[in-house]
C-alpha cells in the first residue's frame, strides 16, 4: 500500500498490521538468540545457518521499525497532539535500539495506564468535578402590566353583584308652564326624569394547576421546591392576565375586558394606518362620553406604529423617537400596555375606570402528599390556585377592533 495516498484509518490500520509484524519478528529474533546460545554452549560456537537467520531477522525487524516510524509521523502530521502510539514507543525505546545495534540480545519496554480526562469533556469524569452553577436557567418570563392598570379590590363571595344604569331620561329644564310660556312660571309642575337599573353579577372564577413530584427529590433539592412554587405562580398570573383581557365567559372562565367591549365602527373615512385607526376608535368613545387613557396592543403592532417614517424618501419617524424609550411617549394621550397577551392586530382602548378586578382568594401554593396514591408512591403534589373575576362597569368605555 502506497503510504502517500494513506487517510487517517488506513494508517491506523497499516501501523497496528506493521507493529504486529514487528512483535513476531522480534520474538523470532529473541527465540534464535536463544538457539544461538545453546550452540554456543554445545558447540562454542554459533552455526552458520543461525547467524544467517538472526541477521535476515534483525534486517527485518530494523525495516518494520523504520515502517513504523514513517506510518507513526505520517498519524502524526494528521493529529499533532496525539500520544506515541505503542508502535511508536517501542521502536524509539533505548533497549530496542541497542538490540538492534548490536543485532543480538532482546529488548524489553514497560508500558503504563495513562490518566487522563476524557475528550470530549463529559459528565463520566471520576477524578474532574464539573463546575456546577447555581440556580436553574428558566424562559423569560412575559412583563405582566393588565392588571397593574386596572382598579383592584377584594370580594369574600363567590358572586360580585353592581348595580348598573339601564336607561336614564334626562328632562332638567326650567320651571315653566310648557302650555303657556309666557304664562307664570311659578305654581307650576317641575320636570320629571327618569332612571332605570339592572342588577348585574359576574361569578368568581378558579385558576389553578398541579406539578407531582418525588418526596426524594424535594427533600434531595431544597432549590427546586421553591423554583416550582415561583413557577407556579407566576404560570397562574400569566393565565389571570389572559383571562383579564380575553376571557370569553363560558366554561367558567373569566369574562375579559375585550371580550366585553364595544366594538369598533370607522367613522373617518381618512384611515391609513394605526395611528389613524387609534384616534377614530377614541373619538367614538369620546362620542359616548367616555375619556379613554389606555391602549392594550401587541408588541409588533406596537413596533409598527414606532418605526412608521413619513415617506419613502424622508426618514424622520411619524411617532417614534428612538432617542425615548419604546414605552416613554404616549399615543394620542393613551399609556400603551404593550404585551404578548394581546393578539397581534387587535386593540383595545378605554377607561381604566371603567373596569376592576377582584381578588377572591389571591395565588397561593400548597403541597399534599396525600393525592390519589402519592402516599405509596413517595410522591407528593404542588398546587397553585387563585379566584377571581373582572368586572366591566361600561362596555361603552372600552373599544376593540382590530388595526
Amino acid at each position: 500500500m502506497d503510504t502517500v495516498t494513506l487517510n487517517k484509518n488506513d494508517l491506523e490500520a497499516a501501523l497496528l498490521k506493521s507493529q504486529g509484524e514487528l512483535m513476531k519478528a522480534n520474538d523470532k529474533v529473541e527465540a534464535t538468540i536463544e538457539k544461538m546460545q545453546g550452540e554456543i554452549d554445545e558447540a562454542k560456537t554459533a552455526s552458520v545457518e543461525s547467524k544467517n537467520e538472526l541477521e535476515a531477522l534483525t534486517t527485518k525487524a530494523a525495516d518494520l521499525a523504520d515502517r513504523c516510524v514513517e506510518l507513526e509521523q505520517r498519524e502524526d502530521d494528521l493529529h499533532k497532539d496525539a500520544e506515541d502510539s505503542l508502535g511508536a514507543q517501542f521502536v524509539k525505546n533505548a533497549d530496542y535500539l541497542s538490540t538492534i545495534e548490536r543485532r543480538q540480545g532482546s529488548a524489553r519496554m514497560e508500558t503504563k495506564t495513562a490518566i487522563i480526562n476524557t475528550f470530549p469533556a463529559s459528565s463520566v469524569q471520576p477524578l474532574v468535578q464539573g463546575d456546577r452553577l447555581s440556580g436553574i436557567s428558566a424562559v423569560p418570563n412575559r412583563r405582566l402590566t393588565i392588571k397593574d392598570v386596572i382598579p383592584t379590590g377584594t370580594t369574600s363571595s363567590n358572586l360580585v353583584e353592581f348595580a348598573k344604569e339601564n336607561a336614564y331620561t334626562n328632562n332638567a329644564g326650567p320651571q315653566r308652564d310648557t302650555a303657556s310660556p309666557m304664562a307664570a312660571v311659578e305654581n307650576v309642575a317641575k320636570n320629571e326624569s327618569a332612571i332605570t337599573f339592572t342588577l348585574a353579577t359576574m361569578p368568581v372564577v378558579t385558576l389553578a394547576h398541579f406539578i407531582p413530584v418525588s418526596k426524594q427529590v424535594l427533600a434531595d433539592s431544597p432549590q427546586l421546591s421553591a423554583y416550582i412554587d415561583g413557577r407556579l405562580s407566576y404560570g397562574l398570573s400569566l393565565k389571570e392576565e389572559t383571562q383579564i383581557l380575553k376571557g370569553l365567559g363560558t366554561g367558567n372562565e373569566y369574562e375579559g375586558i375585550q371580550t366585553q367591549a364595544t366594538a369598533y365602527v370607522p367613522e373617518s373615512p381618512q384611515l391609513t394606518n394605526e395611528i389613524d385607526i387609534v384616534r377614530d376608535a377614541i373619538t367614538q368613545a369620546q362620542v359616548a362620553e367616555y375619556s379613554p387613557n389606555l391602549l392594550v396592543i401587541n408588541p409588533v403592532d406596537w413596533d409598527s406604529i414606532q418605526r412608521r417614517k413619513v415617506g419613502s424618501s424622508d426618514d424622520r419617524y411619524v411617532y417614534g423617537d428612538p432617542n425615548m424609550s419604546w414605552l416613554a411617549t404616549p399615543l394620542w394621550g393613551l399609556t400603551p400596555v404593550v404585551t404578548n397577551s394581546q393578539t397581534a392586530g387587535t386593540f383595545l382602548l378605554g377607561d381604566s375606570m371603567g373596569a376592576m378586578v377582584f381578588d377572591r382568594q389571591q395565588s397561593a401554593v400548597e403541597i399534599s402528599y396525600e393525592h390519589s396514591d402519592n402516599f405509596t408512591k413517595n410522591m407528593a403534589t404542588i398546587l397553585a390556585e387563585l379566584r377571581g373575576c373582572v368586572v366591566v362597569f361600561r362596555n361603552e368605555a372600552w373599544i376593540t377592533g382590530s388595526l
